[in-house]
């Protein structure tokens, strides 16, 4: 995992910037109270938002090729928006990264948790700050925060897929009901 962003949940991070069915990712989200409905889209290629109010958190996700049959569609996870009571009043419900007091971070405190001290931030403004991360497997994302409020502090973290989409090689391919999957 991206040690910088240890506690996010590894679930989130590994799927973002990829493609798959989205089995798992879905079936957490509908466990949830509410439910998460809606994850899955197939209408047409154009990236859509879903917002999962309960956690704080936000998904942007795109169905790579919606002329393909239900068993055979695939949607890729494009970004993931971690709230915070200043944006949300329901905001992020998991863990922070380690070093981060989100009641308190501001654009500067965010930069020197999360950017490597050889990164360079694009861009590090008192309500924005938006620099490139190491993700998974040769992936790098884009971080943006925001911040508000008289002592601008941490309003939304964005992490966002750059580059190609990585298909999910690691998840078994679909099988229809009724058949069972082979143990490993």
């Amino acid at each position: 995992m991206p040690f910088r962003f240890d506690p996010l949940p590894d679930m989130l991070l590994r799927n973002l910037g990829r493609y798959s069915r989205q089995e798992p990712l879905q079936r957490a989200l509908l466990s949830l109270q509410p439910p998460v409905r809606d994850l899955r889209q197939g209408r047409d290629t154009d990236p859509y938002h879903v917002s999962v109010e309960c956690l704080g958190l936000d998904l942007m996700l795109q169905c790579m090729d919606p002329t393909l049959p239900d068993h055979e569609q695939l949607w890729g996870l494009h970004a993931l928006t971690f709230h915070t009571s200043m944006s949300r009043p329901m905001p992020w419900t998991g863990g922070w990264p380690k070093g981060l007091d989100v009641a308190t971070a501001t654009s500067r405190d965010v930069v020197a948790v999360l950017a490597e001290k050889n990164d360079e931030a694009a861009l590090a403004l008192p309500e924005m700050a938006c620099f490139l991360v190491p993700g998974f497997d040769g992936q790098t994302w884009a971080a943006q925060c925001t911040f508000g409020g008289p002592a601008k502090v941490l309003k939304t973290m964005t992490l966002v897929r750059t580059g190609e989409w990585v298909g999910a090689s690691w998840l078994p391919p679909f099988k229809p009901a009724g058949t069972a999957v082979p143990a490993a």
